[in-house]
C-alpha cells in the first residue's frame, strides 16, 4: 500500500512539473481576493432581521475594512426561490457533486455527523431517538445529510430534503462501541499501588521487599496502560480531525454558510496524566497532552469552507457535571488554553465533563454554538436548524493583505446600541491566497487525499456519466462536464485564456484498484471561454471496465490553486 501511494505521488509530481514547465509567461492576471463572511445575529427571541450595512464593522487582523458587499438572506426566501426554480433535473445515469444542478444557493445545508468514535454506546440510543423525533418535524425545504464516524467516515445519507430518507438512515445506524473508548481504566491499578504502599514499616523485611516489588510491577502496568490510553486518544483526535477536514472540503463548493452538527462525546483538548515516580528525582509528575494544534487546523479548514460547527453532547445532565459559567472563546494562543484547562482541572468544584473544552473551542472558532448539560436534544436540533433563518453576508477586499497564504483573523462587530442583541457569530478567519501560486495549496497531497475521501470535493463543479458503448462489451463512454467558474485562467500574449488541470481516476477502493492520471492544458478563445463558463467544459474518455461494475472515482484539480472537484460515477450499476 505504501509503495503504491509513493508511486502515485511520484507520478503526480512528474506530471505537474511538466505541465507547469510548459506554460508561457502570462501578460496579466487578477489576484484580488473577495472575502465573504456570513454573520448570524440573535436576540432573546431569535434572529434579528432589521440590521443595515452601517450597523456592521468588520476587522481583518484587527484593521477595519470597507464593506463592499452586503445582503440579507432568509431561509424562507431561499427555499421559495429553490422550489420555484425551473432547472432541469439530471439526465439518467448522470451524477453531480453539486447540491443543485443550476447553482442556486440551498437554504442553509446541514450535515449531521454521528460520532460513534468518541461517544459511549450507552449515550447513543437516547440521542438517536431524539434526533429522529426532530426529523419528523423537519421543514421540507431544508437539505440535510447524515454521516457516520467510526474508524472511518461513512456516508449514511447524503443531502436530501426528504425527512423519510434521513429517518431511515439514522434508524439503521446502530449504537457502536469505539475500540478507543474501551481503553484500560486506570483507577483500579492506581488504587492497588496506593494500597500496597501502606505496608507497615514493622513488617518483616521479606514482606516489605515483596510489597515493593509488586508496587514497581504495578507502576509499570499503570505506565503501560496510560501510554495505551494516550495512543488511543491520539488516534481519536487524528481521525476526528481528518473527518472534519474531509467534510469541510466536501462543503466548500456550496455557497453560503453551512452547519455541521457534531453529535459526540468529544475528547479533551488538553489532558493531564499523573505518573507515579515520573519526575527526575522519583517524585510524581504530570504529563500534558495538548491537541489544540489539531483543533486549530480543523477550525481553519472549516473556516475556509464557511462551515459553522455545532457540537451536541449526548451525555445530557450527569452527576457531578456543571456547565462552565464562562465557556472558553476562540484564541490563537493555544498555550493559554493549556493553562486555562490546567487551572480548571485543579480548581475545587470546577468539574466539567471531558471534552467540553473541545466543543467550545470548535464552536467558538467557526461561529457555531456548543450544546451540553441538556436532555432536550430534539429542542437543541430545532434551535440549530433555526440558527440560519436570517443571515447577513458581508464582503470586503482586504486593504493591506499580502497574498502569502497566511491565515488572517476576522472579527465582526455590530455598532448599533440595541439591548436586544445577544449574540453575534461568524467565522473567525480566512487564508490570504495568491490564486496564481499553487505552492500554498499543497495540491499534490490534496489530490491523493481526495482520492481516498468518501465524500465528493465540491470546490470545482463536476458532473459525470458512464454509458455503455454499443457492440463493445465492458467499454463505456465517460463524459465529464467541469464548471469553469472555479478554475483559474490566465491570458497569454496571443489573447487566448489558459488553465491547467489534473484528471485522476480510480475504479474501486482496494489496493489492486486501477487508476489513471493525466494533465490537461485548457486553451480557449475569449468567445469560447464565455460559452464554456455557461455550459461547462466537457472531457470525453473511453473506459474499459470489462466485467467489473461499481463506481469510478474521478478527481479534477486546478493546477494553479489546488481547488478540487470529484464525483463517483456509476459504472454498470443500475
Amino acid at each position: 500500500m505504501i509503495k503504491r501511494k509513493l508511486l502515485l505521488a511520484a507520478l503526480i509530481l512528474t506530471a505537474f512539473a511538466s505541465l507547469i514547465a510548459s506554460y508561457q509567461a502570462p501578460v496579466f492576471h487578477v489576484n484580488t481576493q473577495l472575502v465573504e463572511v456570513d454573520v448570524v445575529v440573535r436576540g432573546k427571541n431569535g434572529p434579528i432581521a432589521n440590521l443595515t450595512q452601517s450597523d456592521f464593522t468588520i476587522l481583518d487582523n484587527g484593521k477595519p475594512q470597507q464593506i463592499t458587499l452586503f445582503s440579507v438572506r432568509s431561509s424562507a426566501s431561499q427555499s421559495a426561490a429553490l422550489n420555484s426554480s425551473s432547472a432541469a433535473p439530471l439526465a439518467p445515469g448522470v451524477v453531480s457533486n453539486r447540491l443543485t444542478r443550476s447553482g442556486e444557493e440551498p437554504p442553509s445545508p446541514t450535515v449531521i455527523l454521528w460520532d460513534a468514535l468518541n461517544t459511549a454506546t450507552s449515550d447513543q440510543a437516547w440521542v438517536r431517538n431524539q434526533v429522529i423525533n426532530f426529523l419528523r418535524t423537519l421543514h421540507p425545504g431544508d437539505p440535510v445529510a447524515v454521516y457516520l464516524l467510526v474508524k472511518n467516515l461513512h456516508v449514511i445519507q447524503d443531502f436530501t430534503t426528504d425527512s423519510t430518507h434521513l429517518i431511515l438512515a439514522l434508524s439503521k445506524t446502530n449504537a457502536e462501541q469505539s475500540a478507543d473508548l474501551s481503553a484500560p481504566d486506570l483507577v483500579d491499578l492506581q488504587g492497588q499501588i496506593n494500597f500496597l504502599g501502606d505496608v507497615s514499616p514493622n513488617a518483616p523485611s521479606a514482606v516489605q521487599q515483596m510489597a515493593k516489588n509488586f508496587a514497581q510491577l504495578q507502576t509499570m502496568a499503570v505506565t503501560a496502560a496510560t501510554e495505551m490510553t494516550d495512543y488511543a486518544l491520539r488516534d481519536q483526535v487524528y481521525i476526528t480531525q481528518a473527518a472534519l477536514e474531509s467534510i469541510a472540503e466536501h462543503l466548500s463548493g456550496l455557497p453560503g454558510r453551512k452547519k455541521l452538527v457534531w453529535i459526540s462525546g468529544s475528547f479533551p483538548a488538553v489532558t493531564f496524566n499523573l505518573r507515579h515516580h515520573g519526575g527526575p528525582d522519583g517524585s510524581p509528575a504530570i504529563d500534558v497532552l495538548d491537541f489544540s494544534p489539531q483543533l486549530y487546523h480543523a477550525i481553519r479548514a472549516l473556516n475556509g469552507a464557511n462551515v459553522a460547527i455545532y457540537p451536541v453532547d449526548p451525555r445530557g445532565i450527569t452527576s457531578g457535571f456543571d456547565a462552565p459559567a464562562n465557556p472558553p472563546s476562540f484564541s490563537n494562543n493555544r498555550h493559554g488554553i493549556v493553562e486555562a484547562n490546567k487551572a480548571s482541572a485543579l480548581a475545587d468544584g470546577a468539574l466539567t465533563a471531558p471534552g467540553i473544552d473541545t466543543m467550545n473551542l470548535l464552536a467558538g472558532g467557526t461561529g457555531g454554538q456548543a450544546f451540553y448539560a441538556t436532555n432536550d436534544d430534539a429542542g437543541v436540533m430545532k434551535t440549530i436548524m433555526e440558527d440560519g433563518d436570517v443571515t447577513y453576508r458581508l464582503g470586503f477586499y482586504p486593504s493591506d493583505a499580502k497574498l502569502d497564504g497566511s491565515y488572517h483573523t476576522i472579527s465582526v462587530k455590530v455598532a448599533r446600541k440595541d439591548s436586544a442583541i445577544r449574540d453575534v457569530r461568524a467565522r473567525k478567519g480566512y487564508f490570504a491566497l495568491d490564486a496564481s501560486n499553487s505552492a500554498y495549496g499543497h495540491w499534490r497531497d490534496r489530490l491523493n487525499e481526495s482520492m481516498r475521501n468518501p465524500l465528493d470535493a465540491t470546490q470545482l463543479g463536476l458532473r459525470g456519466s458512464a454509458l455503455p458503448v454499443n457492440g463493445a462489451t465492458g467499454v463505456y463512454d465517460l463524459d465529464l462536464v467541469l464548471d469553469l467558474d472555479g478554475v483559474h485562467f490566465e491570458r497569454e500574449p496571443n489573447g487566448r485564456w489558459v488553465a491547467g488541470i489534473a484528471l485522476a481516476t480510480q475504479f474501486g477502493q482496494d489496493e489492486s484498484a486501477k487508476g489513471s492520471l493525466e494533465t490537461i492544458r485548457i486553451s480557449l478563445s475569449e468567445e469560447r471561454l464565455k460559452q464554456a463558463l455557461q455550459d461547462g467544459f466537457t472531457l470525453r474518455r473511453k473506459l474499459a471496465a470489462g466485467s467489473a461494475t461499481g463506481y469510478l472515482h474521478v478527481v479534477v484539480e486546478d493546477a494553479a490553486t489546488g481547488a478540487l472537484g470529484s464525483v463517483h460515477v456509476p459504472v454498470g450499476v443500475q
